[in-house]
């Protein structure tokens, strides 16, 4: 027997997007303005923008959740658990309650081979995309896809797509801002034993701006 499609109420609907026209009046005037831009999220040169880890975190906080991360084997499954593949569900609470979750990936080929890089990648683009997810917040901030990862992928209809960062899109190099203020942070923050291994990202000739945006995000909190 067929199941029956029951049609929503209208008024329903409607209080659906009072709602939401609320909620996202709330957020363009009392909490974007708060985020700085080139930390808590950077601008693409076709005008996007895009949400660092920085910025997620501070979303979780301004709306009290908090993340686990667990090992995404349903995705690595589906893409045939590739070699140097890293995946992880990111599931977003509040009050002890799930209200969300995000996933990510990452291959060890596009991180020098480094596992802790790649489960930092991972994990990174699974707290974004579930923060993106549990906010709303998708209208302003996007969540891209690296070219290469577009063209190999198979048909994902209907199912969820494994998050990633766009780098292609993003500026090249770190700005001359970016690089003053990152020696100020590691000066005033870095103990002698981590001092070395932030100098030495700083002062590389690859540093894009989305790399020193997220080093400076990861200093800022340190006392």
């Amino acid at each position: 027997m067929p199941e029956t499609i029951v049609q929503p109420d209208i008024n329903y609907i409607k209080k659906g997007i009072d709602v939401l026209a609320e909620k996202r009046k709330v957020f363009t005037e009392l909490i974007f303005p708060t985020l700085i831009p080139e930390q808590d999220y950077w601008v693409t040169d076709d005008g996007r923008k895009v949400l660092s880890k920085g910025g997620a975190e501070r979303l979780a906080e301004i709306y009290s959740i908090t993340a686990l991360f667990i090992a995404d084997k349903e995705s690595l499954a589906f893409f045939g658990n590739s070699s140097g593949t890293i995946a992880y569900r990111c599931i977003l609470r509040r009050e002890g309650k799930i209200i969300g979750e995000g996933r990510g990936s990452a291959s060890t080929k596009d991180h020098d081979e480094s596992i802790n890089s790649t489960i930092k990648v991972a994990q990174k683009s699974a707290f974004v995309d579930g923060i993106l997810r549990v906010t709303g917040m998708s209208f302003l901030f996007s969540q891209d896809f690296l070219p290469e990862d577009k063209k190999e992928e198979p048909d994902l209809e209907g199912r969820d797509r494994i998050a990633s960062f766009n780098h292609e899109d993003l500026p090249k190099f770190a700005t001359e801002k970016q690089r003053t203020f990152l020696l100020q942070l590691i000066n005033e923050k870095c103990s002698s034993s981590s001092k070395e291994e932030y100098l030495s990202q700083l002062n590389s000739s690859h540093l894009s701006r989305y790399d020193a945006s997220e080093l400076i995000s990861s200093l800022l909190p340190m006392k």
